[in-house]
């Protein structure tokens, strides 16, 4: 390794004397070659230290007292431009990170979340990684092999004489002719799409002016046949010791193809988003059907009735006693039709009532009528929790099957069975009814609605029909 014979000298910029000592410890405990740790408090003290020393890593505080965040990292790196840069920091983040090796540091540390071991192999990779980059900046032949090797277009542009080269890429990626290699800032600024060009080029003149060596961006660049790709450009900026700018290279990167791939995926997405919302809709305006259907057949009729009797006891004196008792009746009969419409629509998790009592509780409102007849199973294994909302899942669907037997199906009888098995939660809804074939027959709505519900929590649902068979419909959630 490069350091592995050569003692490295490092710079610890530290405002806090507990960070600092854990920071010494853990440089002392690493395997790396150490020959001096120098302390420094603060940025100004920073600058009396490097005129009699030369550092081979900056262990920078991003929180001093007289400097902080981008400025910090800016100024040491003005400061010492040969040595390689680490960010500390207490926070975490790609963003931060990525910030802050895009202004010139060379790696990012949060601290405590780093040991000796990772301690080490960052200084030694952060190391390389400079002695890497003062290569490529002065070795204009490797420049050439990495425009040879690489499948992006590779460019370089020098400030002082306004004279730029393509690497081939311009002519394979963008087609583009020998005669177009060479170029200036105004032929770049021309291909850039007149609706990119001025956020463009704003956002390179803030990195000139900042003297911040990292830049990049994505734009729409002109092809030789007029048309326009999506591309992301990075470039690496070199600046005079007076801070004026005196080269860039870089590569740009074709990603048309990705953009019509995150595009594609996007309306996707949206498509997905508007069956979820239709089935919604559709889902809602059924029960709003039922509601209004029960309250017009069933309640208003019985609510009518009573208002007859009102009337005729106003006329008839001599059966006042008998129509009140009958109106009476009828308003009993009424009030117990509100009930059961309020409780279909409750769910379980409201109250206090568990899951299987809900179910006793649908089923014996069913077993009441004479037209079918309902058994439940429920076997659920002792300390399987199945939680609140998968609970209210199963309610509506059962309710929505039993729905769907009493309309559509004929069935004298019923069973509900719900059990656990290992990690599985199964449902199985069967009756002896008429049945229906499965291939020839599309999901009613009441169907879709619980496959809807069944899919949301990552569950199967399988219904098993014929013609003249009955009808069993198993379902399987994660428990």
């Amino acid at each position: 390794m490069m350091i592995a014979n050569n003692p490295i000298t490092i710079l610890i910029i530290e405002d806090n004397a507990g960070d600092y000592l854990i920071l010494k410890e853990l440089l002392q405990r690493m395997r790396l070659p150490v020959k001096k740790i120098i302390h420094a408090v603060n940025m100004e003290a920073v600058t009396t230290l490097i005129a009699n020393i030369t550092f081979d890593v900056v262990l920078l505080n991003l929180s001093l007292p007289d400097s902080s965040g981008v400025d910090s990292i800016i100024t040491m790196d003005r400061l010492l431009p040969k040595t390689a840069i680490i960010c500390l920091t207490g926070l975490s983040g790609e963003e931060t990170a990525s910030e802050s090796i895009t202004l010139g540091a060379q790696d990012y540390l949060v601290k405590g979340d780093f040991d000796e071991k990772l301690l080490a192999k960052t200084i030694q990779h952060s190391i390389e990684r400079k002695k890497i980059l003062e290569n490529l900046h002065l070795s204009n032949e490797r420049f050439k092999l990495i425009n040879k090797a690489t499948l992006d277009t590779t460019w370089d542009l020098n400030f002082e004489n306004n004279i730029g080269q393509w690497g081939e890429g311009i002519i394979r990626t963008f087609g583009y002719s020998e005669e177009n290699l060479l170029f200036n800032f105004d032929i770049w600024k021309k291909w850039i799409h007149p609706e990119d060009n001025e956020r463009v080029i704003k956002n390179l003149n803030y990195h000139l002016k900042n003297q911040l060596k990292n830049w990049q961006d994505e734009y729409r660049f002109k092809a030789a046949d007029d048309s326009y790709k999506e591309v992301f450009s990075r470039g690496y900026l070199l600046f005079s010791n007076s801070g004026k700018a005196t080269r860039m290279f870089g590569s740009t990167t074709d990603v048309t193809e990705r953009k019509k791939l995150e595009k594609e995926l996007a309306k996707q997405q949206l498509n997905q988003q508007k069956i979820i919302t239709e089935t919604t809709i559709l889902a809602q305006e059924k029960e709003r059907n039922e509601i209004g259907k029960e309250l017009h057949d069933n309640i208003n009729q019985i609510l009518a009735t009573v208002k007859l009797y009102h009337s005729m006891m106003r006329s008839n004196e001599n059966d006042r006693d008998e129509l009140l008792a009958k109106a009476s009746e009828y308003v009993n009969d009424a009030i117990e039709e509100i009930r059961k419409l309020s409780k279909s629509l409750v769910s379980p998790s409201l109250g206090n009532i568990t899951l299987k009592q809900a179910l006793n509780d649908l089923a014996d409102e069913v077993n009441k009528t004479p037209s079918l007849q309902i058994k439940l199973d429920y076997e659920i294994e002792e300390g399987k929790i199945i939680g609140s909302k998968k609970e209210l899942m199963i309610y509506r669907v059962v309710q929505e099957q039993i729905n769907n037997i009493l309309k559509h199906s004929e069935a004298k009888k019923a069973t509900i069975e719900l059990k656990t098995k290992g990690t599985e939660l199964i449902l199985t809804i069967s009756d002896d009814g008429i049945g229906f074939d499965t291939k020839e027959r599309s999901k009613g709505i009441g169907l879709q609605n619980i496959s809807s519900r069944v899919e949301f929590y990552s569950g199967k649902l399988d219904i098993i029909s014929k013609t003249g068979n009955g009808c069993k419909l198993k379902i399987i959630i994660p428990c």
